[in-house]
């Protein structure tokens, strides 16, 4: 039965963009250009955004600002999509009180990542989710050793996946076959967490996405997953590999530099981060520039 409510409170699948921050020159938020990218995104139909993540820059927020965040996307996606917040942190008890706070404010799911620096043991980590599920808001599970530090294990995601409210699992191990032996012993929902990988998981049983290129070009992404999801591979397989030069650039320096720089160039938002984070080094820049530039010839609104 908990299961039936939890797929009709939070069911997506296919394209979700894990969303940038705009900030002002004074690092201040900036809402008017998040604003246009929420309406960009349900225009070119993304089919979900995650707010606050790493790509948003998360752990340069306050907890205020990514409450005022989540708020901001959850009253200007006006459910036209589900808002996914991020509500990861290193303490168990931190993250369930977030959750608790993002599903008061109208959240359709939380993003939350194994907890870094601490380096749990296995069933730390299945603690630790569990703990966070029972905040009631539906979670996607985030696995990234490459920043948290910790490998969640197959059998782990398995027994993490039969714990009520454990709605999905994002992938950033960047190991395919990971992907495709969790998809034999474990039903949970996968979402692929790296770009360029993202075709190849759709033939493995992903459900989708949750990207960073997204942000910049959501309905060539979007369009990319839905053929995939109709096992239309061959002209899935086209998109994507027009679109791998753009996930490797992507990734020339620590997410988000990058895709900050490249909204800069397509006018979507200031190339401001948050320290420690910084501006591409000028040889990425020219790199990113000279990408795009080359993309446009395939996608001429990008």
């Amino acid at each position: 039965m908990f299961d039936k409510i939890i797929s009709m409170q939070f069911s997506p699948k296919g394209s979700l963009i894990a969303l940038a921050t705009p900030f002002k020159k004074g690092f201040s938020i900036d809402w008017k250009s998040l604003e246009k990218l929420i309406v960009w995104h349900i225009e070119e139909g993304s089919d979900g955004l995650v707010c606050c993540a790493t790509t948003g820059e998360g752990l340069t927020l306050s907890e205020g600002e990514k409450k005022k965040i989540t708020a901001f996307c959850v009253t200007t996606a006006a459910g036209r999509v589900p808002i996914i917040a991020n509500s990861g942190t290193a303490s168990t008890l931190h993250s369930a009180r977030l959750s608790e706070q993002m599903l008061k404010i109208g959240a359709s799911a939380t993003l939350a990542v194994t907890p870094y620096y601490n380096k749990p043991t296995q069933r730390g980590s299945i603690l630790h989710f569990a703990e966070i599920a029972k905040a009631g808001l539906p979670v996607i599970v985030y696995n990234n050793p490459g920043r948290s530090g910790v490998l969640l294990q197959l059998e782990t995601i398995a027994a993490i996946g039969q714990i009520p409210g454990i709605a999905g699992y994002k992938d950033s191990t960047g190991d395919l076959n990971f992907i495709r032996t969790l998809r034999k012993i474990s039903s949970i929902p996968i979402f692929s967490g790296d770009d360029d990988l993202t075709c190849d998981s759709l033939k493995e049983g992903a459900i989708g996405a949750i990207s960073v290129i997204g942000n910049l070009f959501p309905k060539a992404w979007k369009q990319m997953i839905s053929l995939g999801l109709a096992q239309k591979w061959e002209e899935a397989a086209a998109i994507s590999e027009t679109l791998k030069p753009l996930c490797k650039a992507m990734f020339l320096e620590t997410n988000p530099q990058c895709v900050k720089f490249a909204l800069t160039l397509l006018g979507r938002c200031q190339s401001v981060l948050r320290l420690p984070l910084v501006l591409p080094e000028e040889s990425t820049q020219r790199k990113i520039t000279e990408t795009l530039q080359e993309l446009r010839k395939h996608f001429p609104l990008l």
